[in-house]
């Protein structure tokens, strides 16, 4: 498995459908560690990441690490996109958005840009962590094109108890 390197040239570029699969399982690996309502997927394809159900501002608004971990989600193809030096994903949650709505203080509003390139932060690091389990369900996804929830926990299972036999 490669590991993520920024500003680094590829010595061979992926291929667009590699590129989507590193994208959409970097969405679905962070939303499976984060089993909240608004984070509970139902399946990932190449074309996207289908959840349970829409994030509500309102809980957003309430609950500050429940926003900071649906924002670092819908941040996850981006930033997978950053770290394998693939172009931007179009679609999917936009990140921006959703931390707005959850900032209540005008104070907050002004910091909003600053607020998201931390959070960004967060998400790199947490992707460049986790970047086998990341490969083990990009690869997953080229093979099948489509994998449900019980199948990204069973990968990621898998991947992390391969890495901790390795590790001891």
């Amino acid at each position: 498995m490669t590991s993520p390197h920024t500003h680094t040239p590829q010595a061979t570029a992926p291929t667009a459908a590699h590129a989507r699969s590193l994208h959409r399982a970097a969405e679905a690996f962070l939303a499976h560690t984060h089993p909240r309502a608004p984070l509970r997927l139902e399946r990932v394809t190449l074309h996207g990441v289908t959840y349970a159900a829409a994030p509500d501002p309102a809980a957003l608004r309430l609950n500050r690490a429940l926003a900071e971990e649906v924002v670092m989600v819908a941040l996850a193809p981006a930033e997978a996109a950053h770290l394998s030096g693939t172009p931007t994903p179009d679609g999917g949650r936009d990140a921006r958005m959703l931390l707005d709505c959850a900032l209540t203080d005008p104070d907050e509003r002004d910091t909003l840009d600053a607020y998201l390139s931390v959070l960004r932060g967060r998400t790199r690091a947490r992707l460049r962590r986790a970047w086998t389990e990341i490969e083990v369900l990009a690869a997953g996804l080229r093979e099948h094109g489509e994998l449900d929830a019980a199948q990204v926990a069973h990968r990621v299972a898998c991947a992390q108890g391969i890495r901790a036999s390795l590790l001891n």
